[in-house]
This record gives C-alpha cells, sequence and structure tokens, in this order.
C-alpha cells in the first residue's frame, strides 16, 4: 500500500455512524436463493461459540467465491466486469476481519464511487472515473506484464511504468491507492491482506512487516473501497486482485469509540488466519517510545523481534514478529498468548494496552455434548437422558445409533451403493474401471476406487490438492481389529503418498494408520495387487478412516496431463475384522433450549429387542453447521 499520510490528519471534520441494524445474529439465515449478508455485523470474541458460528456462518458464505466470479473479459485488453455476487463475497470477507477486530463493519464496494486524486498524483485520470474500473484496469494491467519464464511482473508496482501493457491513468491510481495481490483474488486475497503471511514471493512486499495491508482495511473510519478481479487461467496466469483502500474525506466516518484495533483481535480467533506479525493501533496513539511483551498461557515469555512503529498506512501502528510459538497456523487444543504493548503516549490515551488472544480451530466444538442417563432401559420402556447445552446453540439433534455386528465390504463395484464420502476432485470419478486405462488391468474386481492429482497447480489452493475418500461409517474396534484393503499402484512418483487415517473426534483430527504407502517408481505401476492389514486400537469410542494421497513436492502424475493412463493408486476390497459399526437409525431434532432426551421405539426409530445394544449421540448446530457429534452413550436393551 501507497506510503501516504495518515489520513486522520487531513480528513477534518466527520459524520456519526451508520446504524447496525441489520446486524448478523447466530440462527438467522437467509432463505435460499437468497445469501448471508455482507456487512453490518457484530461478534462477541470472548465467546468461543459465538466466534465459531460467526466463522461458520460469514467467513464461510464468501468460499467458492470462484464459482461465481462469471469475468467477462479477456487477456488481450478487455479488463471485463464480475458479477455482483462476487463483489458481495469480496465485501462479505472485508467485514467479517473488520467485525472480528472491532472496527464497524460497514464497508462497501464497487457502489460506483469516484476515484480519489490527490494533488500529489503523478497522473490524474477523469474526475469521472469510477473506482471499481480502476481496479479492474489495475487488475489485468497486473496479470498481461507477468513474465512466467522469469517469475517477475514490472505491474507490481505502486507507481506502474506508463509503458506497462494495459497501463492507463485509471490503473495508474488504484495501485497508487489501492492493495494488490499476485496469484489470488476475491476473498482469497482479502485473506491474504489481513494475514501478510506469504515470506518469499513476487507478492511479497516491504511493507509486509509493516502489516499496510491490513491496517488500510482496517482503518476505523472507511466505508467505501472497491475490488478488481480477473481469475487467471493456470500457474503461468494466475488470479490477481486489486482493492482500492483510500478514501475521499466525504466517504470517511468517524467512530464513536476509538479503540486500539489489534491482530489477531483479544479473545478467541480462528488459527488459520493467524498472522507472523502481530500489530495494534489507534488513532491519536504515539507508539515512538513504546514496548511490547508476550507470554504464552504458562506464563512463560515469548520472543518479540523486528518491532516497528509506524504512522503511514492509516493511524499510528506498532507491529512486531511473534516467532514460531505465536505463529502457528495450525494447533491441535486452544492456546492463549498474553501481550501487553506499555509506554503509549498521546492526548486522551492510555499508556498501555493488555490482551490475550487464544488461538482455536472454529471446526472443532469444544462444549460438553455429553449425555447422563441409564446404562440400560426395557424394551417396553423408556430412558431419560439429560444433557448441558451448549452455549449458542441454534439447534440440537441426538441420533439413535444400532450397534451392528453384520459384515460389510466396499469393493467399489457399484458407486451409489457405497457407503463413502467422495472428497476428490470433480474432474475426475472416485469409481472406475482400472482395466479401461491403457496397459493397466484390474484390482480385484472390475471397479476400483481412485485417487490421483487432478492437475498440478490448482488456483484457487495455490499447489497441488490432496485427494481423498472417507468410510461413511462409525466403527467400534474392538480387540484384535483390523483394516484391511487392497491396492494397486499406476504411475505414481517417489514423491507421492497415499495415508490411511483414522479419527476418533468425527473427522476434526486425524492420525495415520499404518505405514504411509509412497511411489514404486517414476516410470512404473504394480503389475501385482498388494494386501494391506492395519490394526486398530480397541476403543468404545466411534472411529472415523479416510484415504488421503497427497505430495510434499516433486514430480507427480496428474490426471489432466495423461486422462488414458493410469495415474495415482487404486484401491479396494476396504473391510474391518473384530468391529462393530453404528448404523444411524433415527435423528431426533430438539429446540435449541432443551436439555433432556427420552430414548425409546419412537425415537429410536426401530422396535427395542432385548439384547441390542444402542449408542445415543448428542449433535450442535453453530453458523448453520452441525458438529460432529459429541460422546456416545451406551444403553443396552432388557427384556421387559
Amino acid at each position: 500500500m501507497k506510503n501516504h499520510l495518515p489520513l486522520c490528519s487531513v480528513i477534518g471534520a466527520l459524520c456519526g455512524l451508520p446504524s447496525l441494524a441489520q446486524a448478523w445474529q447466530p440462527g438467522t439465515y437467509p432463505v435460499a436463493p437468497a445469501r448471508m449478508i455482507s456487512s453490518g455485523f457484530a461478534v462477541n470474541n470472548q465467546s468461543r461459540n459465538d466466534v465459531i458460528a460467526f466463522w461458520q456462518a460469514v467467513y464461510q458464505a464468501s468460499e467458492g467465491a470462484q464459482t461465481r466470479m462469471s469475468w467477462t473479459g479477456n487477456y488481450i485488453g478487455n479488463d471485463g466486469t464480475t458479477s455482483p455476487e462476487f463483489v458481495e463475497d469480496v465485501q462479505r470477507r472485508i467485514n467479517y476481519f473488520r467485525a472480528m477486530c472491532g472496527v464497524p463493519s460497514v464497508v462497501a464496494l464497487n457502489t460506483g464511487s469516484t476515484v480519489l486524486i490527490d494533488a500529489t498524483d503523478k497522473f490524474k485520470p477523469p474526475t469521472s472515473t469510477i473506482k471499481s474500473t480502476a481496479s479492474q484496469n489495475a487488475a489485468l494491467m497486473t496479470i498481461r506484464n507477468y513474465n512466467a519464464s522469469t517469475g517477475t511482473d514490472s505491474a507490481l508496482s505502486h507507481d506502474p511504468a506508463s509503458n506497462l501493457l494495459g497501463w492507463s491513468q485509471s490503473a495508474w491510481n488504484a495501485n497508487s491507492h489501492g492493495n494488490f495481490a499476485f496469484g489470488l483474488c476475491g476473498p482469497n486475497a482479502i485473506t491474504e491482506y489481513f494475514i501478510e503471511r506469504i515470506a518469499a514471493s513476487i507478492t511479497t512486499s516491504s511493507w509486509n512487516s509493516l502489516v499496510g495491508h491490513r491496517r488500510w482495511c482496517l482503518f476505523p473510519g472507511s466505508t467505501d473501497f472497491a475490488t478488481g478481479d480477473q481469475p487467471g487461467t493456470s500457474a503461468s496466469r494466475p488470479p490477481t486482485n486489486n482493492l482500492y483502500v483510500l478514501q475521499k474525506p466525504a466517504e470517511l466516518v468517524e467512530p464513536l469509540n476509538q479503540v486500539f484495533v489489534a491482530y489477531p483481535a483479544p479473545g478467541f480467533f480462528p488459527v488459520s488466519l493467524n498472522s507472523p506479525f502481530w500489530s495494534v493501533s489507534r488513532k491519536g496513539a504515539n507508539f515512538s517510545s513504546a514496548t511490547v511483551t508476550m507470554t504464552d498461557q504458562s506464563g512463560a515469555s515469548l520472543p518479540v523481534t523486528a518491532v516497528q512503529k509506524s504512522n503511514s498506512f492509516g493511524d499510528p501502528a506498532i507491529t512486531w514478529s511473534v516467532g514460531t510459538a505465536a505463529g502457528v497456523i495450525a494447533v491441535a487444543s486452544d492456546k492463549t498468548f498474553n501481550v501487553q504493548v506499555s509506554g503509549i503516549t498521546g492526548v486522551g490515551i492510555p499508556t498501555s494496552f493488555s490482551y490475550s488472544v487464544t488461538l482455536f480451530n472454529p471446526d472443532q466444538l469444544t462444549s460438553n455434548q455429553e449425555l447422563t442417563g441409564p446404562a440400560s432401559i426395557a424394551s417396553n420402556d423408556s430412558g431419560k437422558y439429560t444433557f448441558t447445552r451448549p452455549e449458542g446453540a441454534e439447534a440440537l439433534q441426538v441420533g439413535a445409533f444400532l450397534q451392528n455386528s453384520t459384515a460389510w465390504k466396499e469393493d467399489a463395484e457399484s458407486a451409489t451403493v457405497a457407503q463413502v464420502i467422495d472428497g476428490t476432485d470433480p474432474s475426475y470419478p472416485l469409481v472406475t474401471t482400472p482395466s479401461s486405462y491403457a496397459g493397466f488391468g484390474s484390482v480385484v474386481g472390475a471397479k476400483a476406487f481412485h485417487l490421483t492429482f487432478p492437475t498440478s497447480y490448482d488456483l484457487i489452493k495455490r499447489g497441488v490438492p490432496a485427494q481423498s475418500f472417507e468410510l461413511d461409517r462409525d466403527i467400534i474396534a474392538k480387540t484384535g481389529a483390523t483394516l484391511k484393503f487392497t491396492f494397486r499402484r499406476g504411475y505414481m512418483t517417489t514423491t507421492s503418498t497415499l495415508n490411511v487415517e483414522v479419527s476418533a473426534d468425527g473427522g476434526v483430527t486425524w492420525t495415520v494408520l499404518g505405514a504411509p504407502i509412497t511411489g514404486k517408481s517414476n516410470t512404473n505401476f504394480d503389475l501385482a495387487v498388494t494386501s494391506v492389514s492395519s490394526a486398530l486400537t480397541a476403543s468404545s469410542t466411534p472411529l472415523r478412516i479416510r484415504f488421503r494421497y497427497f505430495t510434499n513436492g516433486g514430480a507427480i502424475y496428474t490426471n489432466d496431463a495423461a486422462p488414458k493412463l493410469p495415474t495415482g493408486i487404486f484401491l479396494d476390497e476396504i473391510t474391518t475384522t473384530n468391529c462393530d459399526w453404528l448404523e444411524q437409525k433415527k435423528l431426533t431434532d430438539l429446540s435449541a433450549k432443551e436439555t433432556k432426551f427420552y430414548f425409546k421405539k419412537f425415537t429410536a426409530g426401530a422396535t427395542l429387542v432385548n439384547g441390542a445394544k444402542w449408542q445415543l449421540r448428542l449433535r450442535t448446530q453453530l453458523g448453520g453447521k452441525w458438529f460432529p457429534f459429541g460422546p456416545p452413550k451406551a444403553v443396552t436393551i432388557t427384556a421387559p
């Protein structure tokens, strides 16, 4: 972002804050085809479940934006436009972050407002130039000047030269007054502006450590941004974004209450949005003599390095590098970090600011979902089971599962019968006929499960997307339990790996089961089938099992490069021994305020037979998402 003077020094008198009457509330969702609102949010960062609901309902509503982009341009000079739905996705993502950080989440995008023209600007487009037009100009200029052979792009500048392809005064204005991203567009670019995590690539700038992109996005008085985007076509022509962030005086609205703005924000914060550079800013604050100290949840001191103070990029700020301990992007359990900024000066400004950040996985519900009640009931009776309602629950369900010992086998012969959850790319089928590939043959039967890399570079994931499928069964492993399957490797390089993984928490976390299967050769495939048997640890906790195919780098075979060849790995005859499995018979809906459940024939969904074993499990909805079932309550049916 251009090193402008802080806007607060030039904007003059400002008006009051717009109404937040439309603020999102947990449990309030639009009816399709309507979509989640994109501004006016409020979230309680001190409530773990409220932050979970906010993440699931609002952040996730902008995922998949590329499918709604509908870009109308081309790469020979037509900037094109994007759909209103896509622009709304970008707007929602910006306002999500602003709400999380406690500043007004009322920014609007592509409103038709005209560009800001500073007296010092080197180039001045017509005053009637629309911000969104300028941003779209800039996004296309960026990709048209990318040299894929050298990995350089002379358009990645806040002062792009006038001899560049697609240069215009409006494109120059957008780059001068905006953030820009290379390799990302839309909501993904917005997330990267806040994280400032990119360490070494063409998108890195000298002011990532000053978090300039983030600070302009979080400038409290901002109300009117614009986004320009193009989707890209490949690794040689990736997506780009230009986000117009500087405001004209009339577009600035002074918040009623000035506060310290921290990132990551105090309270519960999704760990995937963490940054190696933390920051605190505030209007009127002087951080020139300020110091930062950090401790972890045990009170141990943490390193604070690369401390910088800046009065550019919006409000005055102090930024620092947190190192590996606090810079994590994944956690198995919640981790809290304590921050104290001392030595702050300024009229009416507190001399210190202390806060705590708890980094957590918003897909992991830690609320108690345990059911309490009798371990057995008579077949002609009912049992009362109670539970503690999770905070903020929007809806509750109790699943009644019959513990079943009948044998099963996933042999892939019928894709419609297989009890699996397909996590593969839609560009190729999970269930295929191995003998249809040139020079290959069958695994066991005519069909097999197939995992291969769809492409060498995914524009959204920015790399090779892992492929997987999950057995849609909850498995109870008894003494001597094993998982068995057969496989045959196709063209699968030595840097490609298949892991069999097991989860005891409904798929939130996974551990590797048995030895990973790596590629045999870069040039050959298996001529024979291999059988595998891996021991499962006995447990009354239901287990989930998945097969995940991934690479850590190096050469790979892909389906799009060789669709007629047997790339990847083929699996079949998946089964278990010494295991029961849970057959879901019925889900009973409960009101969000309920704290009890009655188990009987009606809520079981089947006749209660003497000697039968059941498991009852509670699950909770937050942010429109149903979380994994809680711990099972085993119930045995006895004679009347």
